[in-house]
């Protein structure tokens, strides 16, 4: 009897029919996670990057992969599921309808914001506060009392991105061309570290700069934190003007509501704030994937909150 009763919870678990499928896309990586009606996890996973800034049809490839290892791992009998996708570079329509004509065959119903709002909805259990995420890129969201959603940063690498990762490498690696042409006379801890992983000569720095977009640049981030922290002078500067940028980013947006730092470079950064906003620095509640967990199971379908009065009043 017990063996039956367990094959018949197992049955049950297989025949789980996926509900949502929730994708926070960036330049390092890319999360899956599947739920059933419930809200119960089917399964998570993890694939490449999907920032719609590296290309749509990368982005595809890799969300593909991730959604063949959610098949394969939540044994559901089909995904007939929604979709619901927080990707960096997110926000223009163009490649929003690229991305949805990509995924037609595998899903009719295809949800995409960014994700810097997927994370602000996670934070604060979609409730007023203000989040900064860094990671390869960077963009501050908040969600004012009144129910407005407000942005800054999160243009994208090739302009903006200010303070991110990918942002730091690139500085970087600007800096140590200058000092290998003679422009930038000082001596650095940096300049050495970076020597084995970008070339020492003209030519091999070309080489190395000729595929960089900005998860290649991002990689460097680590160096420049690493530098700063052994008391590097020019990586200290980089990360001064970077924690500054942020600084920035969260001004143009704030309406003094809960902070929360989110991303792969948050912790790195949350002790370099300044005093006024370290006092309301508070865990997020949850990550991008709840946020658009949040989003699915709520019909939420763009940028925007329909948050109660009552929500605002106790948020």
């Amino acid at each position: 009897m017990p063996d039956s009763m367990e094959a018949h919870r197992n049955a049950r678990t297989i025949m789980r029919q996926i509900d949502i499928i929730a994708i926070d896309g960036g330049g390092t990586g890319t999360r899956l996670r599947a739920v059933d009606a419930d809200g119960a996890v089917l399964a998570e996973v993890a694939s490449g990057p999907s920032s719609l800034t590296l290309g749509v049809e990368q982005a595809w490839r890799n969300i593909a992969k991730g959604l063949h290892s959610i098949a394969t791992q939540s044994g559901a009998s089909q995904i007939g599921a929604r979709l619901v996708c927080g990707l960096a570079g997110g926000r223009s329509p163009e490649r929003q309808a690229r991305f949805r004509a990509l995924g037609r065959e595998v899903c009719d119903d295809i949800v995409i914001v960014t994700d810097g709002f997927a994370s602000l909805l996670g934070a604060h259990e979609g409730r007023p506060g203000v989040v900064l995420a860094v990671g390869t890129g960077v963009a501050a969201y908040a969600l004012s009392r009144k129910g407005h959603v407000s942005s800054a940063s999160a243009w994208g690498f090739a302009i903006g991105d200010e303070g991110s990762g990918a942002w730091i490498g690139r500085r970087a690696v600007a800096a140590y061309s200058r000092h290998m042409d003679g422009r930038f006379a000082q001596t650095a801890q940096l300049f050495e570290a970076l020597r084995s992983k970008v070339g020492d000569t003209f030519n091999s720095v070309q080489t190395w700069l000729s595929d960089a977009n900005a998860t290649k640049f991002a990689t460097l981030a680590p160096v420049v934190i690493d530098c700063a922290a052994a008391g590097d002078d020019v990586a200290a500067g980089i990360m001064e003007e970077a924690t500054r940028e942020l600084e920035i980013a969260i001004e143009a947006i704030d309406d003094g509501g809960p902070l929360s730092l989110l991303g792969g470079l948050g912790p790195v950064f949350a002790p370099r704030l300044p005093a006024r906003l370290a006092a309301r620095v508070t865990p997020p509640k949850g990550n991008a994937l709840d946020g658009l967990i949040l989003m699915g199971r709520r019909g939420w379908r763009d940028e925007a909150v329909p948050v109660s009065e009552d929500e605002l009043r106790h948020g």
